[in-house]
């Protein structure tokens, strides 16, 4: 016995990013308490995260709340916490997909899910969002397998795939593909988009803002003249997105985008949106590589590319590139919300630890 309380958890990679998931039930339903909680696990608000297991970045201070779904033709839910590094708060707002190829085997470990064989197909829904998530799980043999030879930018190592195929990804936050009405729109004499698929962002030129576009995350985190003209554009956006006062919120996310460098679609740096991530969101992908196949948006002029059925966009991100498969409805013209029918992108996962996360048992004295 002690003055802690213990919560069973597990530690997890998911693609780029890395966190805590938890069993709904194992966590308090008074969204109150559940801050306290997740505060605490992550050690937030401190730079360092110091007394918490937080890793100092908003990639690695992530949380995973899973249930097993109630909804039919859904196998899991999925509620996503991004828990603020230096800021006593929980954004419920966004949702997370690297750390979604955590969520499938995740739910196969604590026996959500019945491994089947070779693999195994998980029905998710972003509770976040709304939107469903097909995972594709290796399990040869009703095992899971996390080592494999597939490799993704920005984490050492290989692993075994898992496919992520999003549906149901158009308007999650706004209702709408364009949420402005138009693929263009001129915040402060700068052209942005303004597109709300996967995950709600705002694009814009990287020369529009005085870079290059190839500038390495580190350097851009220390532009500040950079940084607070982002968020200047960004809260206006956002507010003619139908967003609201998007002061200190993490949506809508932020990406300057040029010409690719390396053989890809296009290159993006993509902002959380106070600092540039190291590598690139899954759903920011979802987004950015559907822009490429809409007409007149930022991203489309400069890809250039034709659009087809099947489309593969390579995003490339401070650290290497990022594949997304974006599925069109070409019977539809492209500013319709059913143009987009689904984006796939493979991520790679391991389980770090299972075991327990130790918290104060009196949180308002810490």
């Amino acid at each position: 016995m002690s003055d802690q309380i213990s919560i069973p958890a597990v530690y997890m990679r998911g693609g780029t990013s890395k966190g805590l998931l938890f069993n709904h039930n194992d966590l308090p339903k008074d969204k109150f308490k559940l801050d306290k909680y997740l505060l605490a696990a992550m050690g937030s608000p401190d730079l360092r995260q110091i007394n918490g297991i937080g890793g100092a970045t908003s990639v690695t201070s992530k949380v995973c709340i899973i249930s097993k779904s109630k909804q039919k033709n859904v196998d899991i839910d999925y509620l996503f916490a991004q828990v603020i590094v230096d800021k006593a708060k929980v954004d419920y707002g966004p949702t997370c997909g690297n750390m979604l190829s955590a969520v499938g085997p995740f739910s196969i470990e604590k026996g959500f899910i019945d491994a089947e064989e070779n693999e195994t197909k998980i029905n998710i829904r972003s509770v976040n969002t709304g939107s469903i998530i097909e995972a594709v799980v290796p399990t040869p043999n009703k095992k899971l397998k996390y080592m494999g030879d597939f490799e993704i930018d920005g984490v050492p190592g290989r692993g075994a795939p898992i496919l992520l195929k999003f549906k149901n990804i158009v308007g999650g936050a706004t209702g709408k593909m364009l949420p402005t009405g138009t693929p263009l729109i001129t915040v402060n004499g700068i052209e942005v988009t303004c597109l709300d698929i996967s995950m709600p962002m705002v694009m814009a030129k990287a020369s529009d803002f005085g870079i290059i576009g190839n500038e390495t995350s580190n350097e851009l985190n220390n532009n500040l003249e950079l940084l607070n003209k982002i968020e200047e554009i960004r809260v206006i956006a956002g507010q003619q997105m139908g967003l609201a006062d998007v002061s200190g919120k993490v949506i809508p996310k932020f990406a300057l985008l040029s010409k690719p460098l390396n053989g890809g679609t296009i290159t993006s740096r993509y902002f959380t949106p106070n600092t540039c991530h190291e590598t690139h969101a899954a759903t920011g992908t979802n987004c950015i590589a559907s822009a490429c196949l809409i007409s007149n948006t930022i991203a489309s002029q400069i890809s250039k590319i034709e659009v087809k059925k099947e489309n593969k966009v390579s995003v490339e991100h401070p650290l290497g590139s990022i594949d997304c498969f974006v599925e069109t409805r070409l019977s539809t013209k492209d500013n319709k919300n059913d143009f987009i029918v689904s984006c796939g992108i493979y991520r790679t996962s391991r389980k770090i630890m299972d075991g327990n996360i130790y918290i104060p048992e009196n949180l308002n004295d810490h």
